[in-house]
C-alpha cells in the first residue's frame, strides 16, 4: 500500500484545478475531470475517455518534455469506475406573496460522503470545504476514518441550516392584467426589469415573515390590513417606484354582468451559478375562470390540463429570464372578490442555495497494489530490466498523483519520476507500467519507491426546491346611479334654472380612484353651470371641489376627481355615495325647443384597471309656449258641534300646460286648532302666525286637487277669521 512519509513526503496533493462534479451539464455529456464522463447516473459509474479505443493499451507521455512515461494496461478493455461521492443535498422551500416578497424560506441542507462500491471499502477519507460561514457546520475540514461497503457503514452524513437571510434563488411573479391593451404591457423587457427588483430580497431560514391571510376574516381585521396596505402604498409612492414601475404592469379590477378577458403573465429568472433543471410550474385556476388559453412561451413547453396550467422546462440557465402568458375569461353577476389562483412550482439545482458552499478538496484511499518487476538478462548477468507496476485491484477510478523510484545509493537519482499532469486515470482492474529502466549490481537491486494516489471523486450538489406564490384578489369594479331634473318643462323666451342632481354609489367591491362625469349637447339656450354653482355631496358631506376639477369644452361639461387616493377624501369606497347637484340655465329658449343631454360616469381603480362606464337616464328639458291658467279656491263648512268647520281647498289647472312645483298656502287664526288633513302641510310661520302649505310637484292640464282640513274654535274665536285665504 503506498504510505506517505511524514518527515521528507509531503500530505496528499490537491487536485488539480478543474471542476469534478456533474454540475449543470447534460448527464449523458457529463466531464467530471478532463477525461472521464459520467457512463451510468444509477450505479454511480465513469468512464474514461482515449482518442484510441480499440486497444486495451493507453501510452502515457511526460507533459513537460513529450517523451514516454509508460502505459495503462486495461483488465480486458474495461474503462469504467465508480468515484468517491461527496454530495451537498438541500431542500429549500419557498412562500412568496404575489409580489414576491418572501413570506417563508424552509431550509434542510445535508452533506453527504458516500461509498458506491458494494465490495471496496473506502478509508483515510480527508474532505475540505469552502465557504461554510454562512452555515451551520462547524469545521471545513471532515476526516472520515473508514467507509464500508453495507449501507449501514457506506456513508457519513451531517445536516446542516444557513444562519444568515437567504436569497431566493429562482425569482418567480405573476403579473396580472385586466386591461384590452395587457398582451402588450406585458412584455418581456419590462417585465424583467421589474422582476430584477426581488433578486436582493432575503429572509431567515424557518421564519415566517407574514402570515398568510386565512380566505374569511372578520371585518376588524379586514379594516386594519386595509389601513396597513395604504400606508405601504404611501411610503412606496414616497419612493418613486412601485406605483410607475410595478403596479402599471398589472391592473385587478373587473366589471361586473361583463365578460372580462384576463391576462397573466408567470415570469422566472435563475439566479443560481449553474443551470437548473426540470423545472415545472403548475398554474391553479379556479372555477370562476374560462377558456384558459396559452398565448406565449419563450422558453418550455406549457399546456392547460384541466382546472390547472402546466409548464415544463427543461434547463433554465443563468441570469436568464423567461415567460409564459395565457388568458382566461371571467363572467361575474355579483361583488364577490374572486382569487386568481396560487402558483406551484419545483426545479432542480446543481449549485447550493447557501452561497459559496463548495468541495475545497477531496483524499481517500482504496484497495491496491503496486511492485517492481526486476529482471535479470539473459546473456548480461548483473544488468537488470526493472519497470514499475501500480496495479488497481478495486472497482474505483484512480488517479495516480506521484511515482517516484529512487536509486538505492542516491535519492538524488530517480528512474521513474511523474506528476498528475502525466498519469491519466485507473479505471477498474488496470495497471500502469512505467517504462524500463537499466541498473546494474552483483546484489539484488532494492529500490526506494514513492506513490501517492486518490480514489477519484465525484462531487455534486442537488438542490430539490419549491416556490410557492400567493393569489391575488380580482376586484369587482360596479356602478349604479341615476339623474333628474327638479323641473322638466320650462317656460319659452324666459330664464329658468334647472336643478339637476346626479346620483353615485360604488355597489362594487374595488374601491374607485377615478370619477369622472361627462355631459354633453350644451348650447346657448341650455347652458352649463359655472365651477362655483356646483355642490357635492360625499356620504352626505359636503366637499370643496377644486375649480380644475371643472372643464368645459364647446358643448361638453365635465368634472373630473382624480388621484382620490392621495386627497383628503380618499378612496370611493364600496358602498360610499356621491351626489352632485348644479343649475342647467335655460336662457330664453324658443318654442318647442328640447335639452336632450347625454350623461354618462367613467370610474377606474388602483391600480388602473379597463375603466368602467355608467350611462343614467336623462330626462328631456321641454320648453313649453303655453301660458300657465290655474284656479284657486277656498270653502268653510260648518260641522257638528258649534265652532267646528271644515275647510276645502282646490287647486285647479285651467290652461292646457301641465303645471310644475305649485306652492298652496293657508292660515289658521290663532283662536283655532287644526286636525284631519286630507294632505299633511308643512307648517310654517311665513305670515306671523301658524300657515298651512302644501307643494304640488306636478298638476296635469284640466286636474283638480282638493285638500280638506279642520279646524275647532277655542276661546274667543271670530268665525269669520276662518274665511281669510293666502
Amino acid at each position: 500500500m503506498a504510505r506517505k512519509k511524514k518527515d521528507k513526503v509531503p500530505s496528499r496533493p490537491r487536485e488539480p484545478k478543474q471542476s469534478y462534479g456533474w454540475a449543470a451539464e447534460e448527464a449523458a455529456e457529463e466531464k467530471l475531470a478532463e477525461g472521464l464522463k459520467r457512463s451510468d447516473l444509477d450505479s454511480g459509474k465513469v468512464v474514461l475517455i482515449d482518442r484510441d479505443i480499440s486497444t486495451p493499451v493507453i501510452e502515457t507521455y511526460d507533459a513537460n518534455t513529450g517523451e514516454l512515461e509508460g502505459s495503462i494496461l486495461l483488465k480486458d478493455g474495461n474503462r469504467e469506475g465508480v468515484t468517491g461521492l461527496v454530495r451537498i443535498i438541500e431542500n429549500v422551500d419557498v412562500e412568496l406573496d404575489h409580489d414576491s416578497n418572501i413570506e417563508s424560506i424552509n431550509f434542510k441542507g445535508k452533506l453527504s460522503v458516500e461509498n458506491q462500491s458494494k465490495k471496496d471499502r473506502l478509508w483515510d477519507i480527508d474532505l475540505s470545504l469552502k465557504n461554510i460561514e454562512s452555515t451551520s457546520l462547524k469545521s471545513k475540514d471532515i476526516k472520515i476514518r473508514e467507509l464500508g461497503t453495507d449501507k449501514d457503514t457506506n456513508a457519513y452524513t451531517e445536516d446542516f441550516v444557513i444562519k444568515e437571510e437567504i436569497k431566493n434563488l429562482l425569482l418567480v411573479q405573476e403579473y396580472v392584467n385586466t386591461l384590452p391593451d395587457a398582451d402588450n404591457v406585458l412584455n418581456l423587457r419590462d417585465i424583467e426589469t421589474n422582476l430584477l427588483k426581488a433578486k436582493d430580497k432575503t429572509s431567515k431560514a424557518g421564519a415566517k415573515v407574514k402570515e398568510r391571510v386565512a380566505p374569511v376574516r372578520e371585518e376588524e381585521e379586514e379594516e386594519e390590513e386595509e389601513e396597513e396596505e395604504e400606508e405601504e402604498d404611501d411610503e412606496t409612492l414616497e419612493d418613486g417606484g412601485t406605483d410607475a414601475d410595478g403596479f402599471s404592469l398589472q391592473a385587478f379590477g373587473i366589471s361586473i354582468d361583463k365578460e372580462n378577458t384576463v391576462t397573466f403573465a408567470i415570469a422566472m429568472r435563475n439566479l443560481f451559478a449553474k443551470a437548473i433543471k426540470n423545472v415545472k410550474v403548475v398554474k391553479n385556476i379556479p372555477g370562476d375562470f374560462s377558456n384558459p388559453v396559452i398565448r406565449d412561451t419563450t422558453e418550455g413547453r406549457a399546456e392547460v390540463e384541466g382546472n390547472k396550467i402546466i409548464w415544463n422546462i427543461e434547463k433554465l440557465m443563468p441570469q436568464t429570464t423567461v415567460l409564459m402568458k395565457f388568458t382566461c375569461s371571467i363572467l361575474v353577476t355579483d361583488i364577490t372578490k374572486r382569487k386568481t389562483g396560487t402558483i406551484d412550482v419545483t426545479y432542480e439545482a446543481s449549485s447550493s442555495f447557501a452561497e459559496g458552499l463548495d468541495i475545497d478538496k477531496y483524499d481517500a484511499y482504496t484497495r491496491n497494489k503496486f511492485y517492481v518487476d526486476t529482471v535479470e538478462r539473459d546473456e548480461e548477468p548483473g544488468v537488470w530490466d526493472c519497470k514499475l507496476v501500480f496495479e488497481n485491484p478495486s472497482e474505483f477510478i484512480i488517479q495516480l498523483f506521484n511515482a517516484d523510484v529512487y536509486s538505492p545509493e542516491d535519492e538524488s537519482i530517480k528512474y521513474v519520476d511523474i506528476d498528475p499532469k502525466d498519469v491519466p486515470y485507473l479505471p477498474a482492474g488496470a495497471q500502469w507500467h512505467s517504462k524500463k529502466w537499466k541498473f546494474e549490481s552483483e546484489e539484488y537491486p532494492a529500490f526506494r519507491k514513492k506513490l501517492e494516489f486518490r480514489v477519484m471523486p465525484d462531487f455534486q450538489t442537488i438542490v430539490k426546491g419549491t416556490v410557492s406564490i400567493a393569489d391575488v384578489i380580482l376586484e369587482i369594479a360596479s356602478i349604479a346611479g341615476d339623474m333628474s331634473y327638479d323641473i322638466e318643462q320650462v317656460p319659452t323666451y324666459k330664464e329658468k334654472d334647472v336643478i339637476a342632481t346626479l346620483k353615485m354609489v360604488n355597489n362594487g367591491s374595488a374601491p374607485l380612484n377615478e370619477i369622472t362625469i361627462v355631459q354633453q349637447y350644451f348650447n346657448d339656450e341650455y347652458q352649463p353651470p359655472k365651477a362655483d354653482e356646483i355642490k357635492v355631496l360625499w356620504d352626505r358631506n359636503e366637499i370643496d371641489l377644486d375649480s380644475g376639477s371643472v372643464n368645459f369644452d364647446g358643448n361638453i361639461f365635465k368634472i373630473s376627481l382624480k388621484d382620490l387616493r392621495n386627497s383628503s377624501s380618499g378612496l370611493f369606497i364600496p358602498e360610499s355615495s356621491l351626489e352632485i347637484q348644479y343649475p342647467i340655465h335655460c336662457i330664453n329658449p324658443p318654442q318647442e325647443s328640447k335639452f336632450e343631454s347625454e350623461i354618462t360616469y367613467f370610474t377606474n381603480t388602483f391600480p388602473v384597471s379597463q375603466e368602467l362606464e355608467f350611462k343614467p337616464e336623462v330626462p328631456v328639458i321641454e320648453a313649453l309656449h303655453l301660458r300657465r291658467r290655474f284656479r284657486i279656491g277656498k270653502e268653510v263648512l260648518p260641522i257638528g258641534k258649534l265652532g267646528n268647520y271644515e275647510i276645502i281647498l282646490t287647486l285647479e289647472n285651467i290652461g292646457t300646460a301641465p303645471l310644475q312645483k305649485l306652492v298652496l298656502m293657508d292660515k289658521v287664526p290663532d283662536s283655532f286648532e287644526y286636525s284631519d288633513f286630507s294632505m299633511k302641510p308643512k307648517i310654517t310661520d311665513e305670515v306671523g302666525q301658524d300657515t298651512l302649505k302644501w307643494t304640488i310637484d306636478k298638476l296635469m292640464a284640466e286636474e283638480k286637487i282638493e285638500i280638506t282640513y279642520k279646524i275647532s274654535g277655542t276661546g274667543a274665536y271670530s268665525p269669520s277669521d276662518a274665511q281669510l285665504g293666502l
